[in-house]
């Protein structure tokens, strides 16, 4: 499968989040837990974050990685994959002075009919992806021409939670201790599974895009078969 790597990379990682979590556990106690435990628990928020947000870059550069081997003429992607193969014309645009409005425009516009195989960076949304909020993954599904995943409404607020745990814990904002006060490991497991749940989301339905040339304008698609 073409996300076995990412896969196994992504429950390698939660693995051992969880290895974490039981050592959480296992010295939380009953009572009052102590402060080791409630500094345990705020740090825990940084690593949860970052089998996600390791997940989700990995799974984006691996399915620009697997379009690029294809070697597609630009004129024969699906209309949304124009914003990743034409991204560095659109960033000349954007950066444009009014001099040169003209002639960005058309090189933008040029592409779109282009037989040329333009070269595909599978670091496009590096910066994108720094925080990976719900409505981050909302976006980046958007970005490729995908739907949006179906995320119960619980769970969106736990992805943000995580992030927003991670970043106040990360940056200074609060101390650890102070995030581990207020959820015991029951619920900390809770909010591992829900992330889990959707990074395989994520991971299938990029797997799915892969195997069924999604990328492709449907009329082409015969042309990029194995033969």
């Amino acid at each position: 499968m073409p996300f076995s790597i990412v896969r196994s990379n992504s429950r390698e990682r939660f693995g051992e989040v969880l290895i974490n979590l039981a050592f959480i556990e296992e010295n939380e106690g009953d009572g009052e837990s102590s402060v080791e435990v409630k500094i345990l628990r705020g740090l825990f928020y940084v690593h949860l974050y970052a089998a996600l947000e390791r997940a989700v870059n990995e799974t984006i550069e691996q399915t620009i990685l697997l379009v690029k081997q294809d070697g597609v003429k630009n004129i024969h992607y699906h209309a949304a994959f124009n914003l990743i193969s034409l991204n560095s014309r659109m960033q000349a645009f954007k950066q444009c002075g009014s001099k040169n409005y003209f002639i960005k425009s058309a090189e933008v516009f040029e592409g779109l009919r282009s037989d040329e195989i333009f070269d595909l960076s599978d670091t496009v949304f590096l910066d994108r992806l720094q925080n990976i909020w719900y409505k981050t993954i909302q976006e980046t599904l958007r970005s490729f021409g995908l739907e949006s995943i179906n995320i119960d409404p619980r769970v969106r607020l736990t992805i943000d939670e995580v992030v927003e745990k991670r970043n106040a814990v990360a940056h200074g904002r609060e101390t650890p201790i102070t995030v581990g006060e207020r959820h015991r490991s029951d619920i900390l497991r809770k909010k591992t599974q829900e992330i889990q749940l959707v990074v395989e989301q994520f991971i299938a339905v990029f797997e799915d895009y892969i195997i069924n040339k999604r990328y492709l304008n449907s009329q082409y698609i015969n042309d990029y078969l194995p033969a």
